[in-house]
């Protein structure tokens, strides 16, 4: 469903069709569940969620225990987007326990050990977080799964960076760069701008600059509109000093309810004119920061 958008409408469409006409459970909890993936591919976060609630109705209907755990593993992924932490983490959990029990899914097991990780990191328990991926990286190097492998690198880079450890965040990025299958798929572009900001906070900006053309070029040709307007902002902000271009990334991302990533970006901007010594425009993007992070809880009551 996620290989071309095109294909992926003409699928929802008929799905929605099946499940309107026929009220066999299975038929109807494929319609449900398979319109939350569709929703959440869209980065619908919320709507993917109404459509899994709906389809977990059904889902005590259908014994087979891989359906409930691939029901587990994507409605945990729908609640981290949107920092329901502690749900996810008991989604993933349940997933965990049964993909374990099957040889032939393996590759699911270390998803779902992945985004325990990315919870734990999300929450700032970063030793917990890098306990998961390291785990991870142990079991998706066994079984070669190096696409894993480079988001796993990717992530621990996060870590370091958070962890203020920038020579570390910096050789984890580059890990994650070095590995194709990471780098030709849509997860690169996530490494490209991690590069690109951790050397632009760094003061580095004239290899930032590189990472940031690197990053640009990946998104233009794979289409991440997310990304493009997160490089956009950076270098607006660190390279043009542009403030108007600035919000209108920052504009881009709240058409998309991206609240959590637009909290990060905006306290982020906030700590750049706190070092510039522009006391109210920092003032004013710690604000806008907490401002963002109430739209998170207002986007989690839409759920109630």
């Amino acid at each position: 469903m996620t290989e071309e958008i095109e294909e992926s409408n003409k699928l929802y469409q008929s799905i929605k069709t099946i499940g309107a006409e026929n009220t066999d459970n299975m038929i109807v909890y494929y319609s449900l569940f398979f319109s939350g993936v569709y929703e959440f591919y869209k980065k619908d976060y919320v709507e993917a969620i109404n459509f899994y609630q709906l389809a977990e109705a059904k889902l005590r209907n259908i014994p087979g225990q891989i359906e409930h755990a691939e029901f587990h593993y994507k409605i945990a992924e729908a609640y981290y987007q949107i920092d329901q932490h502690l749900i996810s983490i008991s989604h993933a959990q349940k997933a965990r326990s049964i993909f374990k029990e099957y040889p032939d899914y393996k590759l699911r097991s270390v998803q779902c050990e992945m985004t325990l990780g990315a919870n734990l990191y999300d929450m700032y328990r970063f030793s917990a977080a890098e306990e998961h991926y390291q785990k991870a990286l142990n079991e998706a190097k066994s079984a070669k799964y190096y696409r894993l492998v480079g988001i796993l690198y990717h992530n621990l880079g996060l870590i370091y960076d958070k962890k203020n450890i920038s020579g570390l965040a910096e050789e984890y990025f580059k890990k994650a760069i070095e590995i194709t299958e990471h780098i030709e798929s849509i997860n690169g572009a996530r490494t490209l701008y991690m590069m690109a900001s951790l050397l632009y906070r760094n003061d580095r900006t004239k290899e930032a600059r590189s990472w940031y053309e690197k990053g640009l070029e990946h998104v233009d040709s794979t289409g991440e509109d997310e990304y493009q307007a997160k490089l956009r902002l950076i270098h607006s902000l660190y390279d043009h000093h542009n403030d108007a271009a600035v919000n209108e990334s920052l504009q881009y991302l709240e058409q998309k309810n991206l609240w959590p990533d637009i909290s990060e970006l905006e306290k982020q901007i906030a700590e750049y004119y706190l070092k510039q010594g522009n006391l109210s425009k920092a003032v004013e993007y710690f604000k806008r920061a907490l401002k963002a992070k109430n739209q998170i809880l207002k986007v989690t009551e839409a759920l109630a």
